[in-house]
């Protein structure tokens, strides 16, 4: 049973990028209909879009802290209603791992273009499929989306919560993590792909990081609290 997040995470990671290189003209067609005739995005223009976009990259530094202040009390001095140390650990290394450092390392391998940067949509640059390698950016490129990456990230918030919450909490998220992540792809700045690819690449580390930080819970808090103490 434990396995099985783990399983259909990577499976859907594997189909997901399958499809999008067996016909990347999806990501061109999903761009074109947010694109105006001119080739430009209007929708990047409207004040609330992009007041949505501005706290969705605001709002890690609003949830790091206190993830990090959870588990310094809980280290210090646990609380029975508070998650235990071990899951707000999760969350911290879940977010480093992925959004900080697996979604930036392959945005600088790959080196897509963003879909208001290539020929097609009056751009100067070539478009390639997802996954393909290619000089075209060279920095903060569009393959993989780092604001769906954080946005996905609430399922890892979700996981923080008492059982019987999780599954209620995770409906509650999924419009927000919607519209965070396809407000990128109105905006000219991700291909469906970028986010698609972004959300089952952070799912399946998620599911993995969890297993392993679940398995070894209660010797990951007894090694945090007498971290605490020593210090």
């Amino acid at each position: 049973m434990e396995h099985q997040p783990i399983t259909a995470a990577g499976a859907f990671t594997i189909a997901a990028a399958f499809f999008f290189m067996a016909f990347p003209g999806i990501d061109l067609a999903v761009s074109r209909f947010a694109a105006s005739t001119t080739g430009d995005f209007p929708l990047s223009r409207e004040p609330v879009l992009r007041a949505v976009r501005d706290f969705n990259r605001v709002l890690p530094t609003i949830i790091l802290p206190c993830i990090l202040a959870l588990l310094i009390v809980q280290a210090i001095a646990p609380r029975p209603g508070l998650p235990r140390p071990h899951k707000a650990l999760f969350f911290l290394t879940f977010f480093a791992l992925g959004p900080g450092l697996l979604i930036q390392l392959l945005k600088r391998l790959i080196g897509r273009a963003r879909p208001n940067e290539i020929v097609d949509f009056g751009g100067s640059l070539p478009f390639t499929p997802a996954w393909q390698v290619s000089g075209a950016c060279s920095r903060s490129c569009s393959f993989a989306s780092g604001e769906s990456a954080t946005a996905i990230a609430l399922v890892a918030l979700a996981l923080l919560l008492p059982a019987h919450w999780r599954r209620t909490a995770v409906i509650a998220f999924i419009p927000v993590i919607a519209v965070f992540s396809l407000n990128r792809i109105v905006f000219g700045a991700h291909f469906l792909s970028d986010v698609v690819l972004a959300w089952v690449l952070m799912l399946w580390l998620m599911a993995w990081l969890w297993a392993v930080f679940t398995r070894n819970g209660d010797r990951i808090d007894a090694a945090v609290r007498r971290l605490a103490r020593r210090g």
